[in-house]
């Protein structure tokens, strides 16, 4: 039954996300210059070493820390490569890691720690954002993979660039967990802030239209929520996570995950076999988080250029014009007026 389900749903989904959209497609206006721009970079990592890294640090999370994992598979400005939710036996927390993936370099400092490179926009970036970021270096030759917290008074001043120091033995594996739990916040402001910066390329690829997020839910009195397919604009990649989190409702999971969206369901729930039921949304970007978004690009771009305001005028003010047509009306010149 179960291979039957898998078989069908993927079917009844294409249809109704092929039907999406054409009619998306068909009632979408131009789109911004940044929206543009967004959809006309990369969407993935093509670099088959970060892809591997990637890999392996996702196995860590899910494998040993029993947690969840998201790549941000589309265009990320702020060099977030990927976030790692904390989950309680299975259970959502809305607590979570912003981390980036990067192949080890071999250079080192004078007491043996190892050296990364991370570019100035993205520690700016991380500061402005109050981001707690944690940097993940893959060493392809020993299979193992090192981490440090990224803090702003801890980096070296070379350049454009700063270099971060990763001591050897911070060694990702299943005993790093607690260290992680420890200095992940559970502020839910900080939360909801760092959340608004992650995903801020997904919230701007979406803008004032909308996306279709659709949701395999298994189980009953503690289901499990999994399988998230995002569908964008016509021709763009959909994008696929493999979550499997437990949550109370779906209303829930979707508050702690996507706290900037707004939704409605596009169609009722669909049951099958009594086994799993297929939630279809329809997602768009809450107003508050669209003034962010606005907010965001109006403070990197800076004042814009204007033109003073001009002051207004006393209520007894003539103009020149005025002042000879009054005197024209007495039949006297007015002053500096040649004689008639």
């Amino acid at each position: 039954m179960t291979g039957r389900l898998q078989t069908v749903i993927p079917a009844i989904v294409a249809a109704v996300t092929a039907a999406y959209r054409f009619v998306a497609t068909a009632d979408r206006g131009e789109l911004s210059r940044r929206r543009r721009r967004l959809m006309g970079l990369s969407a993935i990592h093509t670099d088959p070493a970060i892809c591997a890294a990637i890999d392996v640090v996702e196995k860590v999370f899910i494998r040993d820390f029993k947690w969840s994992f998201r790549r941000l598979s589309y265009p990320q400005e702020s060099g977030i490569d990927a976030r790692a939710e904390v989950l309680d036996d299975g259970w959502s927390t809305g607590r979570f890691l912003p981390m980036q993936i990067r192949l080890i370099s071999p250079e080192k400092d004078d007491s043996g720690n190892y050296l990364h490179r991370v570019e100035r926009h993205c520690l700016d970036y991380w500061a402005s954002h109050s981001l707690s970021v944690c940097v993940f270096l893959f060493d392809p030759d020993r299979g193992d993979v090192l981490w440090q917290w990224v803090e702003m008074e801890s980096h070296n001043n070379v350049g454009r660039e700063q270099l971060l120091a990763i001591p050897a033995s911070n060694v990702l594996d299943a005993s790093a967990r607690l260290a992680f739990e420890e200095a992940i916040s559970s502020d839910p402001q900080r939360l909801l802030r760092s959340a608004f910066a992650v995903d801020r390329a997904l919230m701007e690829r979406i803008g004032e239209h909308t996306a279709i997020f659709i949701w395999d839910e298994w189980g009953d009195s503690s289901p499990v929520f999994c399988n998230l397919r995002i569908i964008l604009d016509n021709g763009e990649p959909e994008i696929r996570v493999d979550y499997r989190i437990r949550a109370h409702d779906l209303h829930e999971l979707m508050i702690q995950l996507f706290p900037w969206a707004c939704y409605s369901y596009v169609e009722p729930i669909k049951e099958y076999s009594g086994e799993v039921a297929v939630h279809m949304l329809e997602v768009e970007v809450r107003p508050g988080a669209l003034a962010y978004l606005e907010a965001e690009e109006f403070l990197e771009a800076g004042y814009p250029e204007e033109s003073d305001p001009a002051s207004p005028e006393t209520e007894d003010y003539i103009t020149a014009e005025e002042e000879a047509a009054f005197w024209r009306s007495r039949k006297t010149p007015a002053s500096g007026d040649p004689e008639s």
